[in-house]
C-alpha cells in the first residue's frame, strides 16, 4: 500500500507544467499582499497604540477629520503622508466598529425575550462567546490581518487550481488512456488502488495548503520580522461582527485546519467525478461547475434569484469550495437547530463528513463492480 501511495503522489508531484502554473499564481498573488510603504503606515499607527478607549477614538476621529478637511494643508492633503495616515485610520476604525458591534450585540441579547429551550440556550451561547472577546487594546496588527485575509480570500484560488489541473485531469486520463483496464481485473487491487489515490490526493492537497500558509507567513516575517498575532480576529476587515473569541493567530490556525478538511472533502468529490468522467475535459468541466457555481453565488446568482434569503446564504456555505472562504463561515453568529444550538462552522463540517462517507461508499462499490471492456 505504501508503494502505491508513493506512486500516486509521484504522479501528482511530477506534473511540471501544472505545478509551475500553481507556483507562479501563488507568487503573483502574494506579491500584492504587503505594500512597500507598510513601514510608513506602521509609523502612523504607532502613535495610537495603547488602551482602546472612547477618548482615544475621539482623538483619532478628530485627527482624521482635520487632515481630510478641504481647508487643511492643501499642498499635502493628497500626499503620501496623508494616505499612510488614512490607511492606518482605516484599520484603527475596525477596532472601534468591533467594540460597537460587541456592545450592541450584548445589549440586544440582554433585552431579548426568548422562549425556554433552544432559544434560551442559543442566546446563552451567543452571550458567552461575545463576553470572551477582548477589544481593550490598540496594537499593530496590519501584517497579521493581511496574511489572514490572503489565506482566507484570494489565496483560495491557489487551493482550487490543483484540483482542476492535477486531480481531475490525471485521474480521469487513466480511464481515457486505457490504463484502468490493467488495474480492473484484480478486484482487491481496485480497492487498494482507489484507497492509495484518495490518501495521496489528501496528502498532496494538505501539502499545497501548508505551502500557501507557510509562504505567506515567510513573506510577512521577511518584510516585518516578528509579527504580533495576539490582536482579536474582530479587527480584521469584514470580521468586526464575528462572535468567536479567537486572536488573529488562533483564527489563522483554525482556518488552516478548517480549510484542510474542506479541501480534502472537495478532493474526494472531484476524484469521484474523475472516476466516472469519460474524458479529461468532462472531468474538468463538471469539477469546475462543482467549485465555480457556489463561488459565483454571491456575485451573480444571489443578486438575481435569491434576494436577501438567509436560507440560501447559509446553505451555500455547505458547498466545499464556498466553505474554503473561512472569512464568510466565521463572519457572523449562526447556529443550526438540532435540539442544541450547533454553530454553523461545526454543522458545515458534519454535513460534509456525512456526504463524503456516502460518496466513498458508493465509489468503492462502483469500483468493485466495474467491468473490464
Amino acid at each position: 500500500m505504501s508503494q502505491l501511495i508513493r506512486f500516486e503522489l509521484y504522479k501528482l508531484c511530477t506534473s511540471i507544467p501544472a505545478l509551475l502554473f500553481i507556483v507562479a499564481l501563488l507568487l503573483y498573488l502574494m506579491s500584492s499582499v504587503f505594500s512597500e510603504e507598510e513601514a510608513n503606515v506602521r509609523a502612523k499607527y504607532a502613535a495610537w497604540e495603547g488602551p482602546a478607549t472612547a477618548e482615544t477614538f475621539k482623538k483619532i476621529h478628530d485627527r482624521a477629520n482635520k487632515i481630510n478637511d478641504e481647508d487643511y494643508d492643501l499642498d499635502n492633503q493628497f500626499g503620501s503622508a496623508t494616505s499612510y495616515e488614512n490607511e492606518a485610520f482605516a484599520h484603527l476604525f475596525n477596532i472601534e466598529e468591533a467594540q460597537i458591534f460587541k456592545a450592541q450585540g450584548l445589549e440586544a441579547l440582554a433585552n431579548k425575550t426568548v422562549e425556554p429551550g433552544f432559544d434560551e440556550r442559543d442566546r446563552a451561547l451567543h452571550i458567552s462567546l461575545l463576553k470572551q472577546i477582548n477589544l481593550d487594546t490598540i496594537q499593530y496588527h496590519i501584517p497579521a490581518e493581511k496574511a489572514v485575509a490572503f489565506t482566507t480570500q484570494t489565496g483560495v484560488a491557489v487551493l482550487l487550481f490543483p484540483l482542476l489541473l492535477l486531480i481531475a485531469f490525471i485521474y480521469s486520463k487513466e480511464r481515457v488512456s486505457g490504463v484502468d483496464q490493467y488495474q480492473l481485473p484484480a478486484v482487491n487491487g481496485r480497492t487498494k488502488l482507489l484507497t492509495a489515490k484518495l490518501i495521496a490526493g489528501s496528502i498532496f492537497l494538505t501539502g499545497v495548503n501548508m505551502i500557501l500558509h507557510l509562504g505567506i507567513l515567510g513573506l510577512a516575517s521577511y518584510r516585518f520580522g516578528t509579527i504580533d498575532w495576539s490582536a482579536p480576529m474582530q479587527v480584521v476587515n469584514g470580521l468586526t461582527d464575528s462572535p468567536y473569541p479567537f486572536s488573529i493567530g488562533q483564527y489563522w490556525l483554525v482556518s488552516f485546519g478548517y480549510q484542510t478538511f474542506v479541501l480534502i472533502v472537495l478532493g474526494i468529490w472531484v476524484l469521484t467525478i474523475s472516476f466516472f468522467a469519460k474524458t479529461a475535459i468532462q472531468a474538468i468541466l463538471w469539477s469546475s461547475i462543482l467549485m465555480g457555481v457556489p463561488l459565483l453565488y454571491q456575485f451573480v446568482i444571489s443578486g438575481i434569484f435569491f434576494l436577501e434569503m438567509k436560507l440560501f446564504e447559509q446553505g451555500i456555505l455547505f458547498f466545499p469550495s464556498r466553505a474554503l472562504l473561512t472569512g464568510e463561515v466565521f463572519k457572523t453568529y449562526q447556529t443550526i437547530h438540532l435540539g442544541i444550538p450547533l454553530l454553523l462552522p461545526v454543522a458545515i463540517l458534519l454535513v460534509q463528513l456525512v456526504v463524503t462517507l456516502i460518496v466513498l461508499k458508493f465509489l468503492y462499490q462502483t469500483s468493485r463492480k466495474r467491468q473490464v471492456v
